[in-house]
């Protein structure tokens, strides 16, 4: 009799805790009350996870560049790209974790933040650790291990909170809750390792290696606070082997995943390439045909410059994902996406015009809005047609999102190949511009009334 009273309203809470820890009530999502606490929390964890790329993408790098420097060894940008390559490939696996969160739980928990909590605090513990475990062996062997194990730790539970997003939040909110909350992972993502180095660079951390101490610890902390969270402890129950092979037998979910699979195909190029590009026309690090070299002089201003380029581009990113969340809203999903992907591809060729340093500022924070615009236009149209399956749903947002992951790192792989071989910037930005446009063909053919929605007035997130 108890369980069509929702949780908000019901008059004496203990009890309402005493019958549903005793097992007489299961919390449905007719139960939940979306609540602006839910996206702050969500926008926190998108935030530390984000430091987690920004660290490898960032910090790594140039703390390597400066370690081998120290040691008289050599790297070229085409081994960073690799490594990057290697930490990327839990990214592109995320079908395997959305499969874990859908099927398996925790009794008066839920199903998905298990899979937030243990993987998080397992990658923040390792954060920690690091600045130990490098001492013992080869940098670059330490990094790209320890980065793999991390980051397999954060995409298990970015997966899962994509699930809980998708099982509580309502789909006429959809489309700016996860433009805020990506918006924040890319503040991270861009701003996280710039922001740190900051901290070593101004004195308030002694020595770089505490940063990863630091955002170990933060990282902890983000995971924990999920507990505040309501989540269904009652859920459909799943035949796994039938209902996933539903998930290839409609020809608009094939066209989903092929417009997945290129949708950020661009995204570890503009990372990594752009501020290493930016730096060397700086005259900050120094480029002998594919070789890349720091001076020890040198490491400050590198982490100094990075910090600004990042932060440009991070202020970018927060202001294309708001404006394509609310465009994706209250306007159009299709005009959204055909706008920002032409965006982005567009403001790739701009990096090559000039050289000036304040240019260089200013196109950073244009690429950074196209970035931002271009996910919060893809992840509202792959969200409702995740909604057709919904025993399903988490699974197929995220083998949407794993075949995201997956161009990327495919982007990466295949540019550092061009690289090695050409030692050229600008053939890498003219390709991977154009391939950018690529995922614009398969999502032509999906019929708009699969993901548009009825727009609605402006309201508050």
């Amino acid at each position: 009799m108890f369980y069509n009273i929702p949780y908000n309203t019901f008059k004496y809470r203990y009890l309402f805790k005493l019958i549903k820890r005793n097992g007489l009530i299961m919390i449905t999502k007719e139960n939940i009350e979306y609540k602006r606490l839910y996206t702050l929390i969500f926008s926190m964890n998108y935030l530390f996870q984000g430091f987690t790329t920004s660290m490898f993408t960032v910090i790594v790098p140039i703390y390597i560049l400066d370690l081998v420097s120290v040691t008289g060894d050599t790297i070229t940008t085409s081994d960073i790209s690799f490594i990057a390559s290697i930490i990327l490939i839990p990214s592109a696996i995320k079908l395997i974790y959305g499969i874990l969160s859908d099927k398996f739980g925790i009794k008066n928990i839920g199903r998905r933040r298990p899979w937030i909590i243990i993987p998080v605090f397992i990658s923040g513990l390792f954060w920690i650790l690091l600045p130990f475990l490098v001492r013992f062996g080869d940098l670059i062997v330490i990094f790209t291990g320890l980065g793999f194990i991390i980051n397999l730790g954060v995409m298990m539970a970015d997966t899962a909170l994509d699930g809980l997003i998708l099982d509580i939040c309502p789909k006429e909110r959809l489309g700016r809750v996860q433009g805020v909350v990506w918006g924040y992972r890319s503040i991270g993502m861009i701003g996280g390792g710039p922001f740190l180095a900051i901290l070593v660079v101004t004195g308030i951390f002694e020595r770089i290696d505490y940063t990863f101490i630091f955002l170990g610890i933060l990282m902890i902390i983000s995971s924990l606070i999920t507990f505040f969270i309501k989540e269904p402890t009652e859920y459909l129950k799943i035949n796994m082997r039938k209902n996933f092979k539903k998930l290839f037998k409609d020809k608009k979910d094939v066209k989903t995943y092929l417009f997945s699979l290129f949708n950020a195909v661009s995204d570890g190029v503009i990372l990594l390439y752009l501020s290493l590009y930016i730096l060397i026309q700086l005259g900050i690090l120094e480029s002998q045909q594919a070789s890349l070299n720091i001076s020890p002089d040198d490491n400050l201003t590198a982490f100094l410059y990075q910090s600004y380029i990042s932060l440009t581009v991070s202020a970018g990113i927060i202001i294309g994902a708001l404006v394509g969340g609310i465009i994706a809203d209250l306007k159009s999903r299709k005009l959204n996406v055909y706008i920002a992907m032409i965006f982005t591809s567009i403001s790739i060729f701009f990096v090559l015009v000039n050289k000036d340093i304040v240019y260089f500022f200013i196109i950073s924070g244009i690429i950074g809005i196209g970035i931002g615009w271009r996910h919060s236009a893809y992840s509202p149209v792959v969200s409702q047609m995740a909604k057709f399956h919904p025993k399903m749903d988490s699974t197929y947002f995220s083998l949407c999102n794993s075949l995201s992951n997956l161009g990327s790192t495919l982007g990466l792989t295949f540019m550092g190949l061009i690289f090695a071989e050409t030692a050229s910037y600008l053939i890498v930005f003219i390709i991977i511009a154009i391939f950018q446009l690529i995922n614009l063909v398969p999502f032509s053919t999906i019929s708009s009334s699969y993901y548009e929605t009825p727009k609605l007035k402006i309201e508050e997130i």
